[in-house]
């Protein structure tokens, strides 16, 4: 018998991160899974051989997998064997058969590795300067910016350091330092790539750095693009790279970069933002791109551009190796598993999630269009499957702006229809997986992305069962930031949730970890410069005429969106006798609906659940 999804459903998916295939045609790649009675997220190095015989590396912590150019060896890092306030990471090796061998410790963590042979790695790790940090953890001082980084903590005084590390000795030379922070890496013929953000000060623009192996020498190869990624294939270096043509909102592009010369090999042919290169399959360039709600694995050959997988669904990552693409996907209705696309057949490896198909049916999103002033706007419904309706409304906001909703499975809309509500979504101007131009808001947040979303919601509501005195609105970081917004224009809504989202960019530009260049390039000018625009885009300093009951969320260790921004609206509201609650979590970064403690999620979607119900009725 058919079941409703519930909140233990999602706390036992499991999320398959990082993939990679050797020379010989094995798989490698990460699982994660949550571990309720640990309350801990358990990350573990999966391996399936090109015999479809399967390995399983035990331990706790495991991530980036790396197979050496041979396929003999594994490298990865882990914090395996390491006591509980053990500050650091390990550099683990596993040569094919018994357990992995801890080959290095480094204290301030791995940003990035790679093999160059079969006996060394190029590793990226931070490095205090003047002693910083070893001197008194207490304390933290710097004048640079910035303060902390999300997801990571304070890097006040860090610099970054490339080592090399000799997996039979351990022994480990530093070949290349750089005071800017290193975003990736990669291995050449002799020498090694590495792009570092062009300063502090603006870090917006990269620079691409070359080093020679034997001497450590090394030379600014690239400057004056954004670059997000690079991969050296087959003796040619590829990076994905804008100009920062529209600001942050440009689209990633293709390039190929020969003698220092990039040349793009997507302009004019693909007007959508590249999310990663997989690498070379059957000659051709594989790479992952988001269009209309999809995230699609394609190759390109000579301007060609042809789509392997992802239509109506979405490939999270993809890796090339020996003419095989191995693959994560999930659909809106199946969740995330491994698969592999070989001589033009489709394969898969992995059945984690295939348990709950067997046991909830879940809800099919309807796809809606609409024009809002000429422009086209895209969104979905989904229904609960029980019951005519009419039935309670959540409109859901995504974060970004840049963001996208679409066809990937959303545990938490299927657990919010499973539980009576209506789900509305769309993906409004600032959208990415549309044009270029279609992504660029700056300067209107709140504007014609707020106009959009309620058209949308409008349309739906004249086609479908919906109560439209019974709705709610909620979504998180931007989708925090506009269901702010919301509440200062209308009083349509019973109830909104606001998660990690910003309230006040006067604060969020010197308090968020990127809001001393993201604000100017998105609100336009800096607080001193646009006091003017600050103050209009910023939904606490119109709370009078807020008459919606508000739930707040927030994450303390939120450097992104500071818990400051959900203060702010709490505390107005509370001191003017209006209805708001606000829940605050010790621990967890911006992204803690999916990565917390697992106790913090399943608290997050009980409360979260519970005060919907009772605003709505529902």
């Amino acid at each position: 018998m058919v079941r409703k999804f519930s909140v233990d459903d999602v706390l036992r998916l499991v999320s398959i991160g990082e993939v990679r295939v050797s020379c010989k045609r094995d798989l490698a790649f990460t699982i994660s899974r949550n571990d309720l009675d640990k309350n801990k997220v358990l990350s573990e190095v999966h391996i399936v051989r090109s015999d479809g015989s399967r390995v399983f590396l035990v331990g706790e912590g495991d991530s980036r997998p790396r197979w050496s150019p041979s396929g003999s060896l594994l490298a990865f890092i882990s914090r395996r064997g390491a006591s509980e306030g053990e500050r650091g990471v390990g550099v683990f090796v596993w040569s094919g058969f018994g357990d992995a061998r801890r080959v290095a410790w480094f204290r301030y963590g791995v940003l990035a590795l790679e093999w160059i042979d079969d006996s060394s790695i190029a590793v990226v790790t931070p490095s205090p300067i003047d002693g910083l940090y070893d001197s008194d953890e207490d304390y933290y001082a710097t004048d640079r910016l910035p303060l902390w980084i999300d997801g990571v903590g304070y890097v006040a005084g860090l610099k970054y350091e490339i080592h090399i590390l000799n997996v039979d000795s351990g022994y480990s030379r530093k070949i290349a330092e750089d005071d800017e922070r290193i975003v990736d890496l990669a291995v050449g013929d002799g020498v090694l790539y590495y792009v570092a953000i062009e300063s502090w000060r603006n870090p917006i623009f990269s620079r691409l750095v070359e080093v020679d192996i034997k001497s450590g020498s090394k030379k600014t190869i690239l400057q004056g693009y954004h670059i997000s990624s690079i991969r050296f294939i087959d003796g040619k270096l590829y990076g994905l790279m804008h100009r920062n043509e529209i600001g942050i909102a440009s689209h990633y592009k293709l390039w190929v970069i020969e003698d220092g010369k990039p040349r793009c090999l997507t302009s004019g042919i693909l007007d959508r933002n590249i999310y990663s290169i997989a690498g070379l399959v059957d000659g051709k360039l594989a790479f992952i791109y988001a269009d209309s709600g999809s995230s699609i694995l394609a190759t390109i050959d000579d301007g060609r551009i042809r789509n392997i997988v992802g239509e109506g669904g979405y490939v999270h990552s993809a890796y090339a190796e020996a003419n095989v693409i191995a693959y994560t996907y999930s659909t809106s209705t199946i969740p995330q598993e491994l698969y592999l696309y070989v001589e033009g057949e489709h394969k898969k490896i992995s059945r984690f999630n295939e348990w709950l198909l067997g046991e909830v049916s879940f809800s099919n999103p309807i796809r809606e269009e609409i024009s809002v002033d000429g422009e086209m706007v895209e969104g979905w419904i989904m229904l609960p499957k029980e019951g005519s309706g009419p039935y309670p409304v959540l409109l859901y906001i995504h974060g970004g702006p840049k963001g996208m909703y679409g066809y990937t499975f959303s545990p938490e809309m299927q657990l919010m229809v499973s539980e009576g509500f209506a789900v509305v979504y769309s993906n409004p101007r600032g959208s990415d997986g549309y044009s270029e131009e279609f992504a660029d808001i700056r300067g209107r947040y709140g504007d014609v992305d707020y106009k959009q979303i309620m058209a949308f919601l409008d349309h739906v509501l004249s086609k479908y069962p919906l109560d439209g005195n019974r709705m709610a609105v909620t979504g998180i970081s931007y989708g925090g930031y506009m269901t702010n917004v919301i509440v200062t224009k209308t009083d349509r809504f019973k109830a909104a949730v606001s998660e990690n989202g910003i309230a006040d960019w006067i604060c969020d530009y010197w308090a968020s970890d990127i809001g001393y260049w993201f604000d100017p390039d998105q609100i336009i000018g800096t607080p001193q410069e646009n006091l003017k625009n600050y103050l209009e885009k910023s939904p606490a300093f119109y709370v009078d005429s807020v008459k919606t009951p508000m739930l707040f969320i927030h994450s303390a260790q939120d450097y992104r969106c500071f818990i400051d921004q959900s203060l702010a609206m709490h505390v107005s509201l509370v001191l003017r006798g209006k209805e708001s609650k606000l829940i605050v979590f010790s621990k967890g970064s911006h992204g803690h609906s999916t990565r917390a403690e697992p106790r913090h999620r399943k608290k997050r979607y009980q409360m979260k659940i519970q005060w919907l119900k009772e605003k709505l009725k529902a």
